[in-house]
C-alpha cells in the first residue's frame, strides 16, 4: 500500500520564508548510523538489502525532494531493498546542512558554490548527485527605466543580492566577469530575504536584482522589468547538489544508491512531463502566472558525480576564488562519491 503524501500546506505556508529564516527541525537528534534500523547493507540472491531509514531534510517550496515525496519515488526505490524514508522539513538551506552535520538527518541538498565551504577538509557531508541544467533559472532582472540594456550598463547601478557569497552574488559577479567588469563596478545592495529583494526591485529601491528560481520568476512578473542575463548566457554554473552524511554513506551504501535511483526516476518524470511539476506547484498554492514562468526553466537532469562532472564543479570553484569568495579551490576528491559504483 502506497504511503499518502504529506499535506502540502506545510510547504505552501512557508515556501516564501524558508530561504531567509531558520525553522524548527522536527526530526529527533541521534547518530545517523545508529538511528537506522539496520546493522548495514548485505547481499542476497535478489540483490542488496538494507532495511535502513533514510532521513531526508528538504527545503521549502516545490523541488525534486518534495516531488519525490509526493510521488513516492524515493519510498518505492527504498522498499525494494527493505528500507524506508522519513521526511523532515521544510528547512532553510543552512539549517539543513547543520542538521545533517549534527546527525539529525541523513540527506539534504546544497549548491555547488555553497558546498565549497564544506570541502576545505574531509567534510561530514558527501555529495552524491547533482541537477545539471542550462542555468536559465538563475539570472539578473532589471527595471526598464534604469537604462540597462547590457551587462556593461550595470556599472554604477544598484544591484540587490541576498547575502555575501550567496547564489545571487555569484550570479552577479559571473555576469560582470563575462562583460569584463570588476565587482566594484556596481553598488551591491545586500537584502537577506530574497523575497524582499523582489519588493525592492518593484519599488525602485534598486535598479536590478540577481537571484534564482521562484524569486527570478517573481522578479520577471514585476511590471516594467526585463531579464538582462542568466547563467545560461554567461556560462556560470551553480547547480543543486544532493548530499549525504559520511557516516550514513559508510553504513548504508545500498540505501544511498536507492535514494539516488528514486530521485533520478523523479527527475526523468518531470523532465519529460512538465505538467507534473506544474500541478504540484499549483497545489502548493503558487500563483498560476508564477508557475508558468518557473516551469519554463530547464529542469535539468540528475546525474551521478563522476570525474567529468567533478571537473565541471571545479570550474565553479575556480570562479569563486576569482570572485574573492575563497582563497583556494578545495580538494573535492575527499567529499564526493560516484554513487553508481556503490555495491560494485
Amino acid at each position: 500500500m502506497r504511503n499518502p503524501p504529506r499535506p502540502r500546506i506545510r510547504r505552501r505556508a512557508l515556501s516564501g520564508l524558508v530561504l531567509a529564516a531558520a525553522l524548527a527541525l522536527t526530526a529527533c537528534a541521534g547518530d545517523p548510523a545508529s538511528s537506522a534500523t539496520s546493522t548495514g547493507a548485505s547481499s542476497s540472491p535478489g540483490g542488496p538489502t538494507d532495511p535502513a531509514v533514510a532521513r531526508v531534510g528538504y527545503f521549502g517550496g516545490t523541488n525534486l525532494w518534495t516531488l519525490a515525496e509526493d510521488s513516492n519515488a524515493v519510498s518505492d526505490a527504498l522498499k525494494k531493498i527493505g528500507g524506508s524514508v522519513q521526511w523532515n522539513g521544510p528547512l532553510a538551506p543552512v539549517e539543513a546542512s547543520e542538521a545533517a552535520k549534527a546527525g539529525r538527518i541523513d540527506f539534504t541538498s546544497n549548491s555547488v558554490a555553497t558546498f565549497f565551504n564544506e570541502a576545505d577538509s574531509a567534510s561530514s557531508l558527501v555529495a552524491f548527485a547533482l541537477v545539471r541544467n542550462k542555468g536559465d533559472n538563475q539570472g539578473i532582472v532589471v527595471r526598464n527605466k534604469a537604462g540597462i540594456s547590457t551587462v556593461a550598463d550595470l556599472a554604477g547601478k544598484r544591484v540587490a543580492v541576498s547575502t555575501p557569497g550567496s547564489t545571487g552574488e555569484y550570479v552577479l559577479l559571473a555576469a560582470l566577469e563575462s562583460a569584463g567588469l570588476k565587482a566594484d563596478a556596481v553598488k551591491v545592495v545586500y537584502i537577506a530575504n530574497p523575497a524582499d529583494g523582489v519588493s525592492a526591485l518593484a519599488s525602485g529601491d534598486v535598479d536590478a536584482l540577481a537571484t534564482w528560481d521562484n524569486f527570478l520568476a517573481s522578479a520577471q512578473l514585476v511590471k516594467d522589468t526585463t531579464v538582462l542575463t542568466t547563467n545560461a548566457r554567461t556560462g556560470a554554473r551553480n547547480w543543486s547538489l544532493f548530499v549525504v552524511t559520511r557516516a550514513f554513506l559508510d553504513a548504508h551504501p545500498a540505501t544511498v544508491k536507492a535514494v539516488f535511483e528514486g530521485l533520478a526516476n523523479q527527475a526523468t518524470q518531470i523532465r519529460t512531463d512538465r505538467e507534473v511539476e506544474k500541478k504540484a506547484r499549483l497545489a502548493d498554492g503558487q500563483p498560476a502566472a508564477l508557475v508558468d514562468v518557473v516551469v519554463g526553466f530547464d529542469p535539468g537532469e540528475l546525474v551521478a558525480i563522476n570525474n567529468e562532472v567533478l571537473a565541471q564543479i571545479k570550474e565553479v570553484g575556480e570562479q569563486t576564488v576569482r570572485f574573492g569568495f575563497r582563497k583556494s579551490v578545495p580538494d573535492l576528491s575527499k567529499n564526493y562519491v560516484d554513487v553508481t559504483t556503490l555495491g560494485d
